[in-house]
């Protein structure tokens, strides 16, 4: 008699070896490996910038293979555009902490930002197209395209939470300081050369601009450490 399909050539019964379980589903799997490649690139950038980021170098990093990285990203654009958004969110995320903590007001608020984000992209240039905007228009133009601008918005947000009647005017106050940041990144002098003389600067330049008179006076009065304003009496 032949023997089963499930019996080997002597007649025992087959043992089947199974691989143990891993405990994840595939498809937790497979957003597993997708985090680690886009953490491998968030690190490529760090270390070789932009330009130099390869797939071959973000393949190393995670520790797969270029055919590995290919089955979750089609293009080396679209896997770079996947590494700066979650790195672009960590950042926002220490930015609206850092400014939430320093402020009582609106004002006080969209200067603080400032500050945090001008901080968070000197330290880690590569991160985001913004940085790039000395050497690079079209990066500065990109500052400023809708999608841009849009994810701003969201960052920029809790300013309505100091002052609800500046949801109608956030998108423009969103465009204004995202400029003024274009700004900050590109130039320096002496009262942007430290956190100190920069938030000075931008209390009486900045928040005047972006809200309503009234508003801009009482956060610019509210701070201890503004520059002081002197009176003159006539003789």
């Amino acid at each position: 008699m032949e023997p089963s399909g499930d019996s080997a050539a002597d007649g025992q019964p087959r043992q089947v070896r199974r691989a143990p379980w891993s405990g994840r589903s595939p498809a937790a799997a497979s957003e597993s490996a997708r985090s680690k490649i886009i953490d491998a690139t968030v690190t490529c950038i760090r270390r070789n910038g932009l330009e130099r980021t390869s797939i071959s170098a973000i393949a190393s990093i995670a520790g797969v293979s270029r055919p590995t990285v290919y089955a979750y990203f089609d293009t080396r654009e679209a896997l770079v555009s996947a590494a700066l958004e979650r790195a672009g969110a960590s950042i926002a995320e220490r930015v609206v902490a850092a400014a939430r903590r320093r402020s009582k007001t609106a004002g006080d608020f969209a200067v603080e930002a400032l500050i945090a984000a001008r901080r968070e992209f000197r330290a880690e240039p590569a991160l985001h197209p913004i940085s790039r905007a000395p050497a690079d228009p079209w990066a500065a133009n990109q500052a400023l395209s809708e999608e841009s601008l849009r994810i701003a918005r969201v960052i920029l947000q809790p300013i309505t939470s100091y002052d609800p009647s500046l949801e109608e005017r956030l998108d423009e106050i969103t465009e204004t300081l995202i400029r003024w940041l274009l700004s900050l990144l590109i130039f320096d002098s002496d009262r942007t050369s430290s956190d100190t003389k920069l938030r000075a600067y931008l209390r009486r330049s900045v928040v005047p601009a972006i809200l309503p008179p009234a508003a801009a006076t009482s956060s610019d009065g509210d701070q201890a450490d503004s520059e002081p304003v002197t009176a003159h009496r006539a003789s």
